[in-house]
């Protein structure tokens, strides 16, 4: 049995969080031991993954660079066959922790194309003779990472899953929370009120699309650094009746249950989870044309891509699925079944396992069997 230990940054909610976990629990057991190394300290999904007996090794970092990590780290690695990191922190300390200890691969996974930070490419491209292979979670992260510098052949792709159990049916429940009424439209965004997600942009279509249907209500689910700003703007449009900043949402499948539209306007991604988890739903999709949306959406077949920043776009796209239901529902049950079949837990973590596989036979062709 070959063990792999997976580093990531912390081990609070998000995409790359849930992305190592979903790993973390799927692996093989006949094939695979897994163990998680975390540069800071507890999380909610440290705690689960200990309840589902994978040790958790918490390095209880101080500040962003703490050099004594690396040694705390580099004793796991040791014992490891595979070292796979999340998110930009624990990549760069698990490539820096590893040089030397003979562990057979270092595997880092890319999971947006980070334009706000360029320096973060540079650093990653520079150092990626520490790194045996870059899981890029999509084609146009992939394609980021090369123009920078980062070897092709390093690169591998494979997408992010999700469980479409978690997310099938309609269930107007949550439109109750809202005070609204069921056959209220709900149009969905969800994501950090951060630059990156464009909900400046949204706002202003949210407007747009209130002046020709008044009775439609917009709700966005997400915290951040902009919430002040973006309540500000929201009031300034007169939004205020006619949308819901909710905050952190924990049950997110009965958010999307009670959706009609969802949008996502960011300016930059790497694959959204939320817009596979809005497929699983069967939901009509408004997206912006960026990383990942299009590994994701047909145009035109199981939703509707614009431009990043068309506040024109995002307000036409909404409006025709509000005005024309059945196509609504004929996109939202082709984008459900594109996630079914395409984009399953299943499929990520057994591209995963292959990769390691591969990585361990050309590090010792005759000695690991996966």
């Amino acid at each position: 049995m070959n063990k792999v230990l997976y580093v990531i940054t912390e081990l609070d909610v998000g995409g790359a969080e849930k992305a190592l976990y979903e790993l973390a629990t799927r692996l093989s057991r006949a094939a695979w031991q897994p163990e998680v190394a975390c540069l800071s300290g507890t999380g909610i999904l440290g705690a689960d993954l200990r309840e589902r007996g994978i040790p958790v090794h918490f390095l209880s970092a101080k500040g962003t660079w703490d050099a004594r990590v690396l040694w705390r780290l580099r004793r796991l690695i040791r014992g490891a066959d595979i070292v796979h990191s999340f998110l930009y922190h624990a990549n760069m300390a698990a490539r820096l922790a590893a040089v030397g200890t003979g562990v057979a691969a270092v595997v880092c996974s890319a999971r947006v194309a980070e334009r706000s930070r360029p320096g973060r490419r540079r650093l990653e491209c520079l150092t990626h003779r520490l790194v045996d292979a870059e899981v890029c979670v999509s084609a146009g992260v992939r394609d980021f990472l090369a123009a920078g510098g980062f070897p092709k052949r390093k690169l591998v792709v494979i997408p992010n899953g999700v469980d479409a159990r978690r997310f099938a049916g309609r269930d107007a429940a949550f439109k109750e929370r809202l005070g609204l009424r069921p056959d209220a439209p709900l149009i969905t965004t969800i994501g950090r009120l951060h630059e990156q997600k464009g909900m400046g942009y949204l706002l202003r279509a949210a407007s747009s699309v209130r002046r020709s249907h008044p009775h439609c209500h917009f709700l966005i689910v997400g915290a951040g650094p902009l919430e002040r700003e973006l309540r500000a703007a929201a009031r300034a449009l007169h939004l205020s009746e006619g949308l819901t900043f909710f905050g952190h949402c924990d049950d997110i499948p009965a958010v999307l249950k009670a959706t009609d539209v969802f949008v996502l306007a960011s300016l930059w991604e790497g694959m959204p989870n939320v817009i596979l988890e809005a497929m699983a739903a069967g939901l009509p999709i408004v997206a912006t044309r960026v990383e990942g949306t299009e590994d994701l959406i047909e145009h035109g077949e199981t939703g509707m891509l614009v431009l990043p920043r068309d506040v024109p776009g995002l307000a036409s796209g909404i409006t025709r699925f509000l005005d024309e239901p059945e196509r609504a529902q004929r996109f939202g049950a082709a984008a459900q079944e594109r996630a079914r079949a395409h984009f399953s837990l299943e499929s990520m973590v057994r591209r995963h396992e292959e990769l390691y596989a591969d990585l361990l036979a050309r590090h010792c062709p005759e000695g690991h069997q996966a």
